[in-house]
This record gives structure tokens, sequence and C-alpha cells, in this order.
């Protein structure tokens, strides 16, 4: 499988341990939803095409300058370093962690960008399509730019990792 590459250990300490063994106990077991998940959660080829230019061309780069919870310009502006959000060396455990990472806040913004994608729908369909385009525009904001960067990030992170593996300035530790 193409995300041979991220295979390692899971991320010890940060906060999210109880869905990583949750994971591990009950979904990797079952091969063919474990086949799924890691296919959802790979970069396609698609999505790797000229190193994420899909997403620099959409904005997402530039949006996650902004997010509040660990953009660059957020961190320089308010002097946190909100390491969760951030790449924490150059080591590929640490490269593999944050691609762990950015799986986890995905999934966070998914049922609510489900949820809001439901609704709006419903609003349309009885006859509201202005609370319908509302739902829609807080939806790309609030979920779908935030997947997107965390769907570009696993990107970026997979190709630092495919360049270690032919022998870059990553080191192990």
């Amino acid at each position: 499988m193409r995300d041979e590459v991220v295979v390692g250990p899971y991320p010890r300490n940060d906060g999210w341990s109880w869905l990583y063994h949750f994971y591990t106990k009950f979904i990797r077991p079952l091969k063919s939803i474990d086949r799924i998940v890691r296919g959802y959660f790979f970069p396609t080829r698609f999505e790797e095409w000229k190193h994420g230019e899909i997403y620099r061309r959409l904005g997402v780069d530039h949006f996650g300058r902004w997010i509040p919870t660990g953009g660059v310009n957020i961190r320089r502006a308010t002097g946190q370093p909100m390491r969760s959000y951030t790449l924490s060396g150059v080591s590929i455990n640490a490269a593999r962690e944050f691609f762990y990472r950015s799986c986890v806040f995905e999934l966070l913004h998914l049922p609510f960008a489900l949820t809001l994608f439901l609704l709006a729908s419903h609003r349309f369909w009885i006859g509201r399509p202005d609370l319908a385009l509302e739902n829609l525009l807080v939806n790309l904001v609030v979920n779908v730019y935030p997947i997107m960067h965390q769907r570009y990030t696993r990107v970026r992170i997979t190709r630092l990792l495919r360049l270690d593996s032919k022998g870059s300035v990553l080191h192990t530790g």
C-alpha cells in the first residue's frame, strides 16, 4: 500500500492516545475497514500532483496562515508556539506524529462538515436558499478549508517521508 512510508509508532503524549488505542484495537483487526480508513487519510495522486498544487490554487496555504489554532501569523502575533499544531522537529518520528495528528484534526472537523452540508441541503430543499447558502459559507470556512489544510499538510509530510526513504536530510530519533 502507498501509505507504508508513514507506518510507525503513534504519538504518545499528544492527548489523543485513546483514539490511537481505539483504532489499533478495533479498526486495524478489521482489514477491509482499516484499508478504507487508511485509503481515506492517505493523500491521493490527484492531491499529490505537483506537491499539492490543487490546494495552493484553492488558497489553502494562505488560509493555513490564519487558522486561529495554529496558523503561522497567529503564532507570531500571540507569541505562542502551539506545539500540537506544528511539526516538532526534523526527525522521521516527528513527521510521522504530525501526520497522525493531522488525521485526528481532520477527523474532528468531518462530522461537523457533513452535518452542516446536510442542514444546508435540507434548507435548500424546503425553500430557504438564503439559509442554505449561509450554512455552506460557514461550513466552507469552519470545516472544509481546515480539512483541506490537514490534507495539504499530509501531502507535504508524505513527501518528506518519501524523500527520507531516499536518503534526505531527515534523521531518525
